[in-house]
């Protein structure tokens, strides 16, 4: 099952400063790691007005998602990464800790990057050594790694899809307007949020009976200052144009607004309640 997110490259746009923005980032990391977000779609609010702040976006949170000892090999000084200090840890699985060569196991699973040495290729995957490849790659091209041998000598081949079978991080995806992606046949069940769309619990038992027969869920969030009604407004839609339901996650809530951070966590783990509560009927 894959759980997808959609936030517009607006969502930054009441932070004045970098620091900020940094900070509202690493939740947004965070929600999306705990609750096994694998996509994470940064839509188009208005063309070329939040260029910048997409960048930001963009490299931020996939610098949050790559593991520690990856991040000098894929990342270089930049302004944007100025504040990444204070990101706080993801741990997910794929954040592997250091272990000693001798500890490492035949079907162990780490990423990597490829680096080339006297003609061959080797993993950097954060010991202390190299591993032997086997196979081919680029140079400096990130990848998942399974172990296939140990002892004096180890080494690696790339992982298949299958043999990752845990949560191993989210991708950022950058698409176009959110009504031309979503009616351009983006598949899956599709819930957008909003304060005016229906209160959850008018129509939980439909989304539980829809939640638990999709493989591909999706849910879809305004900026700060724009819902989704006024986006897909000026794309001529409205929200039950390109989605499965429109619903507000918190009916009555004590507070004149809920930052977007907040909405993604309070929707996702309404979402993950309702996976596992009925994970037997899937």
């Amino acid at each position: 099952m894959v759980l997808s997110i959609f936030i517009p490259d607006s969502i930054l746009c009441e932070e004045s400063t970098l620091r900020d923005k940094t900070i509202k980032l690493g939740f947004i990391a965070r929600a999306c790691s705990i609750f096994r977000v694998g996509k994470i779609y940064v839509y188009t609010e208005e063309k070329r007005v939040y260029e910048r702040d997409y960048h930001v976006i963009k490299s931020i949170l996939e610098y949050a998602e790559t593991p520690q000892y990856l991040r000098k090999h894929l990342f270089t000084k930049s302004n944007v990464l100025r504040e990444v200090g204070i990101l706080p840890p993801l741990k997910t699985p794929h954040h592997k800790p250091y272990i000693k060569l001798d500890e490492v196991k035949v079907g162990d699973l780490r990423e990597g990057v490829l680096v080339r040495r006297r003609g061959s290729l080797f993993v950097d995957v954060g010991l202390s050594s190299l591993i032997e490849f086997e196979g081919s790659g680029s140079e400096g091209e990130r990848l998942t790694v399974v172990f296939t041998k140990v002892g004096p000598s180890l080494s690696c081949r790339r992982a298949f899809n299958h043999e990752v079978d845990t949560y191993w991080g989210y991708k950022v995806i950058r698409v176009g307007s959110l009504g031309k992606v979503l009616k351009s046949g983006f598949s899956g069940l599709k819930i957008v949020t909003s304060r005016l769309g229906v209160p959850i619990n008018e129509r939980f038992n439909a989304l539980v009976n829809s939640v638990i027969k999709s493989d591909n869920i999706t849910l879809i969030y305004g900026s700060p200052k724009k819902g989704v009604y006024d986006i897909l407004k000026k794309e001529g839609l409205k929200p039950e144009d390109v989605s499965d339901f429109t619903l507000n996650f918190v009916p009555g809530q004590g507070t004149s607004t809920i930052r977007s951070e907040e909405a993604i966590i309070i929707s996702l783990s309404i979402v993950n309640l309702i996976l596992k509560t009925f994970a037997l009927k899937r």
